[in-house]
């Protein structure tokens, strides 16, 4: 079939409507507020730069004709937007994982990041296992990584036990995001424990104390005391064991001298500096 930019039909669609209805659409907030109405119209009116069929019919024929992913990757490769028409209808493909997968090792940017947001979308169990696995590939955009992070950290139980039969053998600077996406899935031991593995590394200690704060199990309590006592820590990572420690409703009685940390000067140094109140300003 022949390629055509629906995008490009959707923009000419919306240039008519405007100018059809100027009153109501003279003001851009105002035609964004019925995007999503005036795109399902564009989708199922007769268009005559498609022989009068509706954008709907030929993306139903791009999917019969199994011509469906050579129109995306024509778009990815012609730097053409990807209409949303057209994500709904690949993600209803039963083959679609393959392809999707297949375009987050594509060299352009924009195959990677559309091929992980339609995978977030169409979901299962087989796009658990593609995201972990792409956690483990070293220079993968942030903003792909972001996608797999919040999709696997909101996922079902099993995505722990997936995590944790592979992470011995993940690369060590990818274990610290899977380690991340373990916090989420609470009262597990197994997962405790690679939480305070990360801590003992001391490679990022303010975020795993964060992490043991927050996933609540006492015992961390002592670990984190004792992490204090026995490493040359620096003031931020004091305070952030402070607060978890804190958190899980243990005392912190740990006295350090911090006096030649920067930051621990610029702190203090901003608290002198900080206006005295005002003993007459008083609030009733």
């Amino acid at each position: 079939m022949k390629f055509i930019d629906l995008d490009k039909l959707f923009q000419k669609f919306l240039q008519a409507v405007v100018k059809k209805y100027p009153e109501k659409y003279g003001n851009p907030e105002a035609l964004e507020d019925d995007l999503g109405k005036l795109s399902e119209k564009f989708e199922r009116t007769p268009n005559p730069d498609l022989d009068n069929v509706t954008p709907t019919e030929y993306v139903d024929a791009l999917a019969r004709y199994k011509e469906l992913y050579d129109y995306v990757s024509d778009c990815l490769d012609t730097d053409v937007e990807v209409i949303d028409l057209v994500c709904d209808f690949v993600i209803r493909q039963p083959d679609c994982v393959e392809y999707l997968n297949g375009l987050l090792y594509e060299k352009n940017p924009d195959s990677k990041m559309l091929g992980a947001m339609l995978l977030a979308e169409r979901g299962g169990e087989d796009v658990e296992d593609i995201f972990i696995k792409l956690l483990t590939v070293p220079e993968m955009p942030d903003e792909v990584i972001t996608v797999a992070y919040e999709f696997l950290s909101e996922g079902e139980p099993r995505i722990a036990d997936k995590i944790l039969k592979i992470i011995n053998d993940a690369p060590v600077e990818q274990q610290g995001i899977l380690v991340e996406i373990l916090s989420y899935f609470k009262g597990r031991k197994d997962v405790y424990f690679w939480l305070v593995t990360m801590l003992q590394r001391a490679e990022d200690v303010p975020l795993y104390a964060g992490l043991l704060g927050a996933y609540g199990d006492a015992s961390a309590v002592d670990i984190m005391k004792s992490f204090a006592v026995d490493n040359d820590i620096n003031y931020v990572e004091y305070v952030e064991l402070r607060n978890a420690v804190e958190e899980l409703g243990g005392e912190f009685d740990i006295d350090k001298d911090f006096s030649d940390d920067p930051y621990f000067k610029y702190m203090n140094s901003a608290d002198a500096d900080a206006p005295a109140d005002d003993p007459t300003d008083i609030k009733q």
